[in-house]
C-alpha cells in the first residue's frame, strides 16, 4: 500500500533497510548495499570487494554506535566528522606517484 503510493506520487521507490543490532542486514537491504558498493566501484575505479566491505564496516560500527547511545546515552563529545566518499581511498595501499619508487 505504501510502496504504491510512493510509486504513484513520487515516480520512485521505498525500501526499507532493516538492520539487526549486531549488524545483520534483510534482504532488501543487502541488495541496496550491493547496488551502491557497484555504482561507488565504477565511479571510483575500485576493487568492488573492497567497496562492499568497506561499507559494510562503517555501517556495522555506525550500528554499534547508535546502540551503544541508546543504551547508555552519550558520554563526552560528540564528534560531527562526515566524510565524502571523495575523500575515501578502498584500497589498503595508497596510490603512489611517478616519481615513487615502490
Amino acid at each position: 500500500a505504501y510502496e504504491q503510493r510512493v510509486l504513484d506520487s513520487e515516480k520512485g521507490s521505498f525500501i526499507p533497510l532493516i538492520f539487526t543490532t549486531s549488524g545483520g542486514a534483510g534482504p532488501l537491504c543487502s541488495t541496496f548495499i550491493k547496488r551502491i558498493s557497484s555504482k561507488i566501484s565504477e565511479d571510483k575505479n575500485e576493487s568492488l570487494s573492497l567497496v562492499t566491505n568497506h561499507i559494510r564496516t562503517r555501517l556495522r560500527f555506525a550500528l554499534l554506535k547508535s546502540t551503544l547511545i541508546a543504551l547508555r546515552g552519550v558520554r563526552g563529545k560528540v564528534n560531527h566528522l562526515y566524510t565524502s566518499t571523495h575523500d575515501i581511498s578502498f584500497n589498503l595501499i595508497p596510490k603512489l606517484n611517478n616519481y615513487e619508487v615502490p
